[in-house]
């Protein structure tokens, strides 16, 4: 754990001007190697809504379904394969993600090879939670907009809670995602000790998570609703690495305070 570096106005002006160069290049990079993961949700939302990829993608979402129907044209078991490769390589890519992100707010030097280095160092731990965080969504996407049904009133309201139930856990797994990212690139933890304390200070801090969330949402539906075409290049070149930085904007303070300061103190006590 480095201290945080102090620069000057101009000094920093300059290096943010690189750092946004190298977020989007580790943007795109993120962009193409998620692409079947997204392709996938996305092909799944259209199912539950009950609009047809092939007859309505370019309306719903131009810039997503662009890119999800052009990779849907493979065949079925490339698609998957590719698919596959994507999950596992979600989790350790945005960790890489989360670590430039996380030193663009504490304003650290970037190198490009800060990226797949992170990635690499946690990829076990990454894998892990780019997996789970994957099929819990996906399980928690299927109860929201599809699940179960039933006739009987007693189950159907049961089916109901169950549904509001399963929207806040996709809440909270977007509200504490960032801060386990955050955690694990910056001080080695067990995967289990980090999502602990990712999830104790998402409660502390919960004003402060749905702010940044506010605030994705907001930049995701004006860029793929109100000005559809703008996602065409704001997908492979923006989107991800902006997401990142909001959200390491929010979080990486709160680490540095109760997870990283405390851990430098008793690593200063040690060494006397």
């Amino acid at each position: 754990m480095e201290p945080i570096e102090k620069h000057t106005a101009s000094e920093r002006a300059t290096r943010l001007i690189w750092r946004i160069h190298r977020l989007v290049f580790v943007n795109l990079i993120c962009f193409l190697a998620t692409l079947p993961v997204m392709a996938w949700f996305y092909l799944l939302l259209n199912t539950y809504i009950n609009a047809g990829l092939s007859d309505g993608f370019f309306e719903i979402l131009p810039g997503p379904g662009l890119f999800s129907a052009l990779l849907l044209q493979l065949p079925p078991v490339i698609f998957y394969l590719l698919l596959a490769v994507s999950a596992v390589l979600t989790g350790p890519l945005l960790l890489g993600l989360h670590y430039i992100s996380g030193s663009m707010v504490t304003e650290r030097h970037i190198w490009f090879s800060d990226f797949p280095e992170q990635a690499l160092r946690n990829a076990r731990q990454g894998i892990v939670l780019g997996l789970f965080s994957l099929i819990a969504l996906h399980m928690l996407l299927w109860n929201v907009f599809g699940g179960l049904h039933s006739d009987i009133p007693w189950i159907h309201m049961i089916l109901i809670v169950s549904r509001w139930g399963s929207g806040l856990l996709i809440l909270l797994l977007f509200l504490v995602f960032p801060y386990v990212c955050q955690i694990i690139v910056s001080i080695e933890q067990p995967l289990w000790t980090a999502l602990k304390n990712a999830l104790i200070l998402a409660r502390v801090y919960l004003g402060r998570g749905l702010l940044a969330l506010t605030t994705i949402a907001i930049y995701w539906w004006v860029t793929s609703a109100v000005f559809p075409m703008v996602s065409l290049l704001t997908l492979p070149l923006l989107s991800i690495g902006l997401t990142a930085f909001i959200q390491a904007t929010v979080c990486r303070p709160v680490v540095e305070k109760y997870i990283l300061a405390p851990a430098r103190e008793r690593e200063s006590l040690q060494d006397k």
